[in-house]
């Protein structure tokens, strides 16, 4: 699996500390290990594939004690494989690790994919104003929709005032399937793109 997904699903670090041997010979840079992660989301296997020995060793040691959000395929828990990057500075004793994702976690999706997941729409109407002035055009909007397939909250990227006013109204109705990815509802990111045309 790609490391930016994998990581995406990490729930606790524990950071290496820095070798002490490391810093007196000033060695740093960046040490990748190949890991393995159980259907519990367990790290059951970490080797090093690129870095200094030295950092290498305690990155291994604090790497088997991360945990992820179990990774799910076909409603069943599956083992995954995928790498980890560490990043150790020898100037200040700093090791830059991954961040936990700790708060819900949130994907962006095409207009197409949030389409398909909708199961009610309410069409907006041309605001009678904006006919008569014969303002016409797109609107779009960026939208959030959480966890339960709610529209919680919507931007404006482009469109006139008057039908702005009139496509939120209507988006702020809609409702959609939750989608769930490893088996948790997440919330998802998305534009919308409604045309006012006579």
């Amino acid at each position: 699996m790609p490391e930016a997904w994998e990581m995406g699903n990490l729930l606790e670090v524990v950071p290496p500390g820095y070798p002490e041997e490391a810093r007196k010979q000033s060695i740093g840079g960046k040490v990748v290990l190949k890991i393995a992660v159980d259907k519990q989301g367990t790290v059951i296997e970490a080797i090093p594939a690129q870095g200094d020995p030295l950092l290498a060793e305690v990155a291994v040691v604090a790497t088997r004690k991360w945990k992820f959000r179990p990774y799910i395929r076909d409603t069943q828990k599956v083992e995954v494989e995928s790498t980890v990057t560490l990043e150790f500075i020898a100037e200040t004793g700093e090791v830059r690790t991954p961040e936990a994702h700790t708060g819900p976690l949130r994907l962006r999706v095409s207009a197409g994919v949030a389409h398909g997941l909708k199961i009610k729409d309410v069409e907006p109407e041309y605001p009678a104003n904006a006919r008569s002035q014969h303002i016409q055009g797109d609107v779009i909007l960026a939208v959030t929709i959480d966890k339960e397939g709610n529209t919680a909250s919507i931007k404006t990227i482009q469109g006139d005032p008057l039908l702005v006013a009139a496509a939120i109204k209507a988006v702020s109705q809609w409702k959609y399937r939750p989608y769930v990815l490893n088996g948790d509802p997440v919330e998802l990111e998305t534009t919308i793109k409604i045309a006012f045309h006579f």
